[in-house]
Order: C-alpha cells, then structure tokens, then sequence
C-alpha cells in the first residue's frame, strides 16, 4: 500500500514536472523544484505526504531557484553538447579503445559536476560555482554510495529512451523516478554533514564502552 503510495505521489510529481518544463529555459528549475519535493519524500517528510503538499513545495522551490535553475539547466546543456561534440568528432577519426576511454571519462566528469548540483541547489543558497564544487565533494564523500546511484540513474535513463518505442510512455513517471533514486543517497549524505558527530564526544562514549567492558 505504502508503495502504491510513493508510485502516485512520484507520478503526480512528473506531472508538475513536466508542467514546468514547458518554457524549455525553465527545465532546470523544473527539476530542482522536483528534487526539493524528493529530498522530503526520501525522508518521509509529513509536507509532502498528499498531492497538495506536494504541488505547494514543488512551487515554493520553483520561484526560489528560478536563477540557480536556468544557471544550472545552461550548464548541463553545455556539458551534452560538448560531449556530443567530442562524440561526433571521435566517430569522424574512428574509434578505438583510447578514445571510448576518454570519451567514457568525460562523461563520468560531466555526471560528478551534475549528480548532486540540482539536489544542492534546492536544499541550500550558495554561489553557482560553489554548488558545482560542492556536487563534486559530496560524490567523492560518499563515493561507493555515488557509483551505485550513478549506475542505477543509468538504467533508468536507458529504460526512459526506449520508451520512445512505447510512445514515451516512461516520461510520465521515470524522471521522477530518477529525481528520488538520487535523493535516496543525496538525503543521507546531507544529514550527515548538517550533523556531523562531535569527536569529543565519540571519544568519551568510546571510553566509557570500553570500561564497561573491563568491568
């Protein structure tokens, strides 16, 4: 039941998404909005909980990161067309191990810079290049965490092109989908750095631990 839940509430969230999307320039702030809505529904948040709790955050987060949104939505369109650039012209010159290696490291580059930037941008205010240094220290924080999401955000990505063959029919849930794979790791990684453990007290616990168990 809980699931069936979660799968109506990502898909009421895919429609505000899409909604949003519809002035091209505003896919960015579509989807930080969307993952400021993911973020709470990762956490079991009670605001996001119904339809309107989820349209009025969505919205709330839309108007607040209309900037940063356009900013980061620049950037990522920057990052594709570079690659498919070097793309293009590695097909021209003929592929070989070397090149599908650097063309492979690119792409992890441009997925380090994005992964977690629109997930940064609709928690925190911060500086545009503050956010991109930010998605890349909170990828490497949490690194085998981070590859796994990355992997599973792959997949879906796949999945979500092939349903052209079902007439795009994964557009109407797969993007959400994606935005909450993401927030699942982004979430833990965020509470641990808004709380990190106080060393002193970690050490105190530990000694206390440990004479309890002498005695």
């Amino acid at each position: 039941m809980d699931l069936i839940k979660k799968i109506l509430r990502l898909f009421w969230l895919n429609i505000l998404w899409i909604i949003g999307c519809i002035p091209l320039i505003t896919i960015g702030v579509s989807t930080c909005a969307a993952y400021a809505v993911t973020l709470r529904l990762a956490d079991d948040d009670e605001e996001v909980q119904s339809m309107g709790g989820i349209s009025r955050r969505f919205f709330k987060a839309y108007k607040q990161d209309l900037l940063q949104g356009i900013m980061i939505l620049i950037f990522t369109a920057a990052c594709g067309a570079l690659g498919y650039f070097l793309f293009d012209k590695a097909r021209s010159y003929g592929l070989n191990i070397f090149i599908i290696a650097g063309l492979a490291g690119y792409a992890l580059v441009a997925f380090v810079f994005n992964l977690y930037a629109y997930p940064l941008i609709s928690r925190y205010s911060n500086t545009f290049v503050n956010t991109l240094r930010n998605s890349v220290a909170v990828f490497f924080l949490n690194m085998k965490g981070s590859f796994r999401t990355l992997g599973i955000v792959i997949v879906e990505m796949i999945i979500l092109y092939f349903s052209k063959y079902a007439y795009y029919a994964g557009f109407l849930i797969i993007p959400a989908l994606i935005f909450y794979t993401v927030s699942l790791t982004a979430k833990d990684i965020f509470v641990r750095m808004e709380n990190p453990a106080p060393a002193e007290n970690t050490e105190s616990s530990e000694s206390e631990e440990f004479s309890d168990s002498e005695e």
